[in-house]
């Protein structure tokens, strides 16, 4: 028994059982979709190619084991051995034309008007919808770029009018410092004309009260200039 486990064709055997059994788990989706179903063309398309290829392996197959027939004694087969074969290849033949002739059968049938019109009414729907989500999500963007935009304006705007207040200030700052310094000045000034006053007669203190209040003038108009 070990002897035909590593005989090639039991290799060759096993890997048509497996994709046999692949084959049949499409042909179980195929029969699940409806006939508009995109989806069922596609697994249509690849068991028909699927079954070509397993016709093409088993008819190979099927030729190794009718030379092994012709000497069977140089390959250690029995009679029963050689029929066991040729059975396995006749019932895996016929379920790959069985499921050939499903593809032919069913691909081949008119696709229901109403239900084919459904299927195309429920894409033009979810296409509809798509594009209303990305039109709405270009909006979304948009508006989020028109605030940010706005935005960095306020923060522009908002320094440079904190810019020019604190410039402002430094010149009032500045300015009250030059009244209070001219206040000064003509407060000293005012003081020592009436001390002149005192010590001088009428007519120098009239002269002189002339000359002052000219000097304080010229004084008063440099400071404001």
């Amino acid at each position: 028994m070990a002897g035909l486990q590593q005989d090639p064709f039991y290799i060759v055997r096993q890997e048509i059982h497996d994709t046999v059994n692949e084959l049949h788990s499409k042909m179980s989706r195929f029969h699940g979709l409806t006939a508009a179903n995109p989806e069922r063309k596609t697994i249509a398309s690849a068991v028909t190619d699927g079954c070509e290829s397993l016709k093409w392996q088993v008819n190979e197959l099927d030729s190794a084991v009718n030379r092994a027939a012709e000497q069977p004694q140089r390959f250690g087969l029995t009679p029963e051995e050689i029929a066991s074969r040729r059975k396995w290849i006749s019932a895996t033949r016929r379920q790959i034309e069985g499921m050939m002739d499903t593809i032919k059968t069913a691909t081949a049938a008119r696709v229901n008007p109403a239900e084919e019109k459904l299927h195309k009414a429920n894409e033009g729907f979810l296409q509809g919808e798509g594009g209303k989500q990305q039109l709405m999500m270009k909006q979304q963007d948009s508006q989020l770029e028109d605030i940010e935009a706005a935005v960095t304006r306020l923060g522009r705007v908002g320094l440079t009018i904190h810019e020019e207040l604190a410039s402002q200030g430094q010149m009032l700052d500045e300015l009250e410092e030059d009244v209070d310094s001219t206040h000064s000045r003509l407060r000293a000034t005012q003081k020592k004309v009436l001390d002149v006053i005192k010590k001088s007669g009428t007519t120098t203190q009239l002269g002189l009260i002339a000359f002052l209040m000219i000097v304080l003038v010229v004084i008063a108009v440099l400071a404001f200039v």
